[in-house]
């Protein structure tokens, strides 16, 4: 018995007929009937009671009806979810980030992800920098959104998204009565800092203000940024962070670009050279398509004027 034969067999007990269901095959009728028979041959039990008239179902038949309408069935869901699973729109999907890269353009790319792929299951693992690189590496996760370009064989990068590093302070602080603020500016200043072993990131920030004259006092060291609105309302200083942290943010925080040339905080896609999954793909194809649309993350100053933000008769 095979998937054929049955198939011919549903379309004569349907249509209780051998002309109509040969009709119905695209089959001239002799063929037809030889399937037939070499199918109640195989069972050892007849299917059907043939009249000059009409054909009639026996009870093995019957039952032989019933089975091979779910056998169709599942052959149907089979292939339609292999087909699916091969196209990338069934599968799973890791993907690693720190909270402050959630804050920026990434959250609306898992939103538009799941619009396009709504039975991919996604999950998204807040991670160390150097920990999504060893993750990717690994296969525990699929992509990271990192904010370094990796060296490591084996991984390709390209850039998600433009990003300024900005500055945090309290609304109260002297400098938040600018519309921007030189790195030189911030030398006598407490720093809430990235820990400059977290990330190459961490240690280029740490360079971009030696290189303008002072190492920063650090008064509190932390390992993500998303971390910094907390402490700056504790008290503990001013930050140097991601543009992207502006989001979600109490009004009591005030950010302001840095001028002039302000530190990158670009975020780069980050994925497996040799990756096979359609599902993975599918994601890198929508990146490129969403985040192409607009590459750039502006600072605060962009998006929302500093005058604004000032109370009335302060200098801008």
């Amino acid at each position: 018995m095979d998937l054929r034969q049955l198939r011919y067999f549903v379309a004569v007990a349907e249509a209780r007929s051998f002309t109509a269901a040969a009709r119905r095959l695209n089959l001239s009728q002799p063929p037809l009937s030889q399937h037939i028979q070499s199918l109640e041959a195989a069972l050892g039990t007849p299917l059907l009671f043939r009249t000059s008239r009409r054909v009639e179902l026996t009870p093995a038949g019957e039952a032989l009806l019933a089975r091979a309408r779910a056998i169709q069935q599942q052959v149907r869901l089979t292939e339609e979810e292999v087909k699916s699973i091969g196209a990338g729109l069934i599968g799973t999907l890791d993907v690693g980030a720190t909270g402050s890269i959630l804050r920026g353009r990434l959250a609306d790319l898992l939103a538009a992800y799941r619009r396009e792929a709504p039975q991919v299951k996604m999950t998204l693992h807040e991670q160390a920098p150097a920990l999504q690189i060893a993750s990717v590496l690994d296969r525990t996760t699929d992509v990271s959104l990192n904010r370094s370009t990796p060296i490591e064989h084996g991984l390709a990068s390209e850039l998600a998204w433009s990003e300024e590093v900005v500055v945090a302070m309290p609304q109260t602080h002297r400098l938040a009565r600018r519309r921007h603020v030189a790195l030189a500016d911030l030398a006598d200043e407490d720093h809430i800092a990235l820990h400059p072993d977290s990330s190459p990131f961490a240690r280029n920030i740490q360079q971009c203000c030696v290189d303008a004259g002072f190492l920063p006092r650090v008064s509190q060291q932390i390992l993500d940024a998303q971390s910094v609105p907390s402490l700056i309302a504790a008290g503990f200083g001013v930050a140097l962070v991601p543009a992207s942290i502006a989001r979600f943010t109490t009004d009591a925080i005030a950010f302001r670009p840095i001028r002039p040339s302000p530190p990158s905080a670009d975020v780069f896609l980050v994925f497996r050279k040799d990756e096979t999954s359609m599902v993975v793909h599918n994601f890198i194809k929508l990146a490129r398509r969403f985040l192409g649309e607009r590459r750039r993350f502006d600072p605060p100053e962009a998006r929302k004027p500093a005058a604004s933000r000032a109370a009335p008769g302060t200098a801008q």
